[in-house]
C-alpha cells in the first residue's frame, strides 16, 4: 500500500472530475487533507521492515515444501495480458484470480491432508528456514525448534530496493504453526520481534475442502508495532471459495487510528474459453467512500479482454472506461464522456497501485494454506 501516501493526487481526480462542467452533479471531499492523512495511516500499518520481511517470505515459502502445484494455463494467460490490464487499471482484479487458482491447484492433496488432519507434514516439524547469502533466498539449514509444531523463516533487514540486505541481520521470524484438527485444517501465522518482544501479525487460516471445492478464511491483525498515538493496527477478515468453475473472495480491513475501512467483494468464473471477474472495492473514511467497480472478461484462446471498470464517490461518477484495453480508442473518460487529462490519469494509476498493494497483502495472507496444502 504504499502509494497510498500518493492519495492527495487521488483526491485531485475526484475534485476535477466533480467540479467539470459534465459532471451530473457536484462531489467532492468534505476535507481533502483528512481524507489524504487517513490513506497515509493505512499504509503506515504496513509500513515497516518487518512486515516488508513478511512478505518476502511468504513468496518463498514453496522452498519449505515439496515442489508446488504448477500453476494452470490460464494463470500464465492472465500473465500475458497484464501490461494491458495495467494500462487501464483492471490489472488490480488479478491477483485473488491467481490465488483462487493456487487454491484449485491444491484441492486434490487438501481432501489428502483433511484425511490426515495436518496440512504441515509433520516431517517438518520444528524446521528453521535462514537466508541462504549464496543462493539468495531461504532454505533449511539443520536448525530445529523443539515442539514447534509447524516452521519458522527468519526475518531479515530489508534494503530499499525491497531485496533482503546482505550480510543478513535478524529482525524477527514467522512461525506458521499446525493448529489442524480432525474436523477442520487451521494454520496460526505468527509475525514476532526478536524473542517475541513485539507481535507484529497473528492471524488464524483455515480451510474447509473437497475434491471439488474449498473455503479458506484468514483473521486477525496487522500492526506496525509502535506504540502511543503512532500505533496503527489493521484488523481483517477474509474469505476465499473456490470450485472447478469459479471463485469468490471477500475482504474487510479495518484501521483503527483513524477510522478508516478497505474492502473487497469480488467473483471469477472460469467458463471455457473465458474468465470473467466481477468486482467491487470501496474505500471509506470520514464519511466518504471512493468505490471502484469493475467487469472483465479475458477470452483464454484468443487472449482478447474486455473491461468495464468505473469510479465513483459517495455514488457520484467520477471516472469510466468500457472495451478492450489493446486498442487505442478504449480510454478513460469522465463523468460526461469526455477523455481525461493527463493529470487525471496519473491520479487513477495511484488508486490503482494502491488497490493493487492491497490485494497483494490480501492474498498473502492465504499464501500459506495454498502453498502448505499442496505439499502433502
Amino acid at each position: 500500500m504504499r502509494l497510498f501516501l500518493r492519495a492527495g493526487v487521488v483526491i485531485g481526480l475526484a475534485t476535477l472530475a466533480a467540479c467539470g462542467k459534465d459532471a451530473p452533479t457536484p462531489v467532492d471531499f468534505t476535507d481533502p487533507a483528512a481524507v489524504s492523512a487517513n490513506l497515509s495511516a493505512v499504509d503506515s500499518a504496513l509500513d515497516s521492515d518487518i512486515f516488508r520481511s513478511y512478505g518476502i517470505a511468504t513468496g518463498m515459502l514453496d522452498i519449505a515444501t515439496a515442489p508446488a502445484p504448477a500453476m494452470r494455463p490460464v494463470a500464465s494467460l492472465l500473465e500475458t495480458t497484464r501490461p494491458e490490464l495495467r494500462r487501464s487499471g483492471a490489472n488490480i482484479f488479478l491477483p485473488n484470480v491467481r490465488q483462487a487458482q493456487r487454491l484449485q491447484a491444491a484441492l486434490p492433496k487438501l481432501s489428502v491432508s483433511a484425511a490426515q488432519g495436518r496440512i504441515i507434514p509433520d516431517s517438518m516439524y520444528g524446521r528453521v528456514f535462514e537466508w541462504d547469502a549464496t543462493l539468495h533466498q531461504y532454505s533449511y539449514q539443520g536448525t530445529t525448534v523443539t515442539g514447534l509444531t509447524g516452521v519458522r523463516f527468519i526475518l531479515y533487514a530489508v534494503g530499499l530496493d525491497g531485496a533482503v540486505v546482505e550480510p543478513v541481520s535478524a529482525i524477527g521470524s514467522l512461525d506458521i504453526i499446525d493448529q489442524s484438527t480432525p474436523s477442520q485444517l487451521k494454520l496460526h501465522v505468527l509475525v514476532q520481534g526478536p524473542g517475541g518482544t513485539k507481535t507484529y501479525l497473528d492471524y488464524l487460516a483455515t480451510v474447509v475442502s473437497s475434491n471439488t471445492s474449498a473455503t479458506a478464511t484468514a483473521s486477525g491483525f496487522i500492526t506496525n508495532g509502535l506504540d502511543g498515538a503512532a500505533g496503527k493496527t489493521l484488523s481483517f477478515d477474509e474469505a476465499l471459495s473456490v470450485t472447478r468453475t469459479g471463485a469468490h473472495v471477500t475482504a474487510t480491513f479495518a484501521l483503527d487510528n483513524p477510522a478508516t475501512t478497505l474492502m473487497m467483494n469480488e467473483t471469477a468464473s472460469f467458463n471455457n474459453p473465458n474468465i470473467v471477474v466481477d468486482a467491487d472495492f470501496k474505500l471509506i473514511q470520514n464519511g466518504e467512500t471512493i468505490r471502484t467497480v469493475g467487469h472483465v472478461t479475458v477470452n483464454t484462446v484468443t487472449a482478447v479482454t474486455n473491461i468495464n471498470v468505473a469510479v465513483s464517490l459517495n455514488g457520484h461518477p467520477v471516472a469510466s472506461i468500457n472495451g478492450d484495453p489493446s486498442q487505442p480508442g478504449t480510454e478513460w473518460v469522465d463523468a460526461g464522456g469526455e477523455p481525461l487529462t493527463i493529470q487525471d490519469l496519473a491520479a487513477l494509476d495511484h488508486l490503482f497501485d494502491a488497490w493493487q498493494s492491497f490485494q497483494e497483502a490480501v492474498t498473502g495472507l492465504l499464501a500459506p494454506i495454498s502453498t502448505f496444502g499442496g505439499s502433502i
